[in-house]
Order: structure tokens, then sequence, then C-alpha cells
């Protein structure tokens, strides 16, 4: 099966993918454009993603299965490698910043296959795989999702021989790339380096605390005296992780809460949605809601209407 979708709302892109529950937050300025091919064949899946901004996402990805990430393109160097393979933690959610201009390609397969990769499951890890291979088999794996997007528009014409016969070599491809990956490289996953981890831990929980009062978000102030750091720890970790200060960072997580919800209630008022995640100036809303999606929240309203 091949799904091909493309998504000019950050909101959309994040309901694309089937199996995955994720809510991405755009934080770069600019009008959002993304693309996720999708090819799902007996016992592996692979999906090719791209988008033009960067965003950061909440996911929760199916637990019946391994996620290996394989990035393309991957501009920070944060998070994924593109001359290693990372694994997804396998936990109920995780949270992480994509740079703008990505190209990332996730390859699932089924967990009762690989049992080894069960060591410090619910961390971040990453596989140890010779570069020529690793790069063989991602090639390959590029030149298959181009030649099926580019000829998803007329591949009714194909014959339904042809077209059983077509997903027969896609599925063998993916199956022996997997088998090639996952059998010549480390089977001693490598954790990420533990001054990585406590910079994430310090985001994760900012960004928790956030979601459990998005109503009466907490200061940056409040945030440090419960996590007992200083602002300059919190400022150190949130421009390594997500390449914003703090600051505007929160208030872009919160110009996205807006959203979202005038997408799901747009006979809500936009001061009374705007009010609802402190924003109470209504010029200073509207200017900065602008800045950050190109257009103004009436206009997201009334598409929604």
């Amino acid at each position: 099966m091949v799904e091909l979708h493309h998504s000019e709302d950050i909101t959309e892109h994040a309901l694309q993918l089937n199996g995955w529950q994720q809510e991405f937050n755009q934080i770069e300025e600019g009008r959002f454009c993304g693309d996720i091919l999708d090819i799902a064949c007996p016992g592996v899946r692979l999906f090719r993603e791209s988008a033009n901004l960067g965003f950061t996402q909440l996911v929760r990805s199916p637990p019946s299965q391994w996620h290996l990430a394989l990035p393309i393109h991957w501009p920070n160097g944060f998070f994924f490698h593109t001359n290693a393979i990372t694994v997804f933690p396998h936990c109920e959610q995780f949270w992480s910043v994509t740079p703008a201009s990505y190209d990332l390609m996730v390859v699932s397969v089924e967990r009762d296959r690989y049992g080894w990769l069960e060591q410090n499951e619910q961390h971040l890890r990453t596989l140890e795989v010779s570069s020529p291979l690793l790069v063989a088999v991602k090639q390959q794996w590029q030149a298959l999702t181009d030649y099926v997007k580019t000829t998803q528009s007329h591949r009714a014409t194909l014959s339904v021989l042809q077209q059983s016969l077509l997903q027969k070599v896609i599925t063998q491809q993916l199956q022996e790339g997997v088998e090639l990956l996952l059998g010549e490289c480390s089977r001693s996953p490598v954790l990420d380096d533990a001054s990585y981890r406590t910079r994430r831990y310090i985001v994760d929980r900012c960004h928790a605390l956030i979601n459990a009062r998005p109503d009466d978000p907490p200061s940056l102030m409040a945030l440090c005296q419960q996590l007992k750091i200083s602002r300059r720890t919190l400022q150190y970790s949130f421009q390594r992780e997500t390449g914003q200060a703090p600051l505007h960072y929160l208030r872009a997580l919160r110009l996205n809460a807006v959203r979202r919800r005038l997408l799901q209630n747009p006979r809500l008022q936009v001061a009374d949605a705007a009010a609802l995640h402190g924003f109470f100036h209504q010029s200073y809303f509207s200017r900065e809601y602008r800045r950050l999606f190109k257009e103004l929240p009436s206009v997201t309203r009334q598409r929604a209407l």
C-alpha cells in the first residue's frame, strides 16, 4: 500500500501518518509545506517525510514495532545523525525538535523480530554500521521513494499484474535492506551522551509543565524554580536543543495552541481563543500570530469555518 500526502498546515501534517499519534508545533516563521510518502509492505513499513520549516513534535509511535531513522538531510545534527541508524525510544511518548528543510526516512519492523534492540529501549540509541553499507541502502531506498513519488499519479495505468509485480519488488528491496543493516550492525546500541540527555531532560520537563497548564502556563522564573536550575542553564538548554531562546519558543507553543483551538472550534471568537492561552493584547497577538504563520488568525478561523 502506498500513500502520498501533501500538507500546507502543520496540524494537518501531524495527522497524516496512520497509526502514529503526533502533535506538531511550528517554531519557525513562514508558510508551512510538508510531504509524506508512506509505503506499507508485509513485515516492514517505510515512510519518507520532509518539510520546509522547523517544528517540535510530541510523538506516540506504534508500540508493536521498532522504528529506525535514516536521515537523508538533517541540518543541525541533533537527535538524528546522517551517518548512523537511530532507534526511536520505546516509551509512551517522546519529544523532539525537527529542523527546517529536513528529509527523513523511517523504517518500521516488527518488534518480536530483533529482540536485542530491547537494550536501553526507553532511550534514544544509535546503531553502528559500516559506512559503505549504510550509504548503499540509503541510496537504494532514496531512489525507490523518488520513483514511487514521481510515478504515483499514473500508477493506475499499470495493469493489475504490473502493479502486483512492482509491489513485490518494493517489498523485497525493503526487506533485504533491513536484513543487511540489522544483520551487519553492532548488537550493542550506543546511548546518547550525558550532557545531551541533561539538556533534553530540561526542555522535556518544561514542555510537560506547560502542557499540564495550557490555560495558565508557568513563567520562565517559575520553570527555573520548579526544575531548580538557573536562568542561564534554561537559556543554554533551549538554545542548544531548539535553536531558540526559551521566551520565543514558549510563545510559539502558545500560538500553536491557539491555532489548534481555532481549527477545532472555529465558532469561537479569535479574541476568546487567544485569551484562553494568555494573549489579552489583541494587536500584539495578531502581530505575533501573523509573524509565525504568515496569516492572520481570522483567516485561519475562516478557513476552518
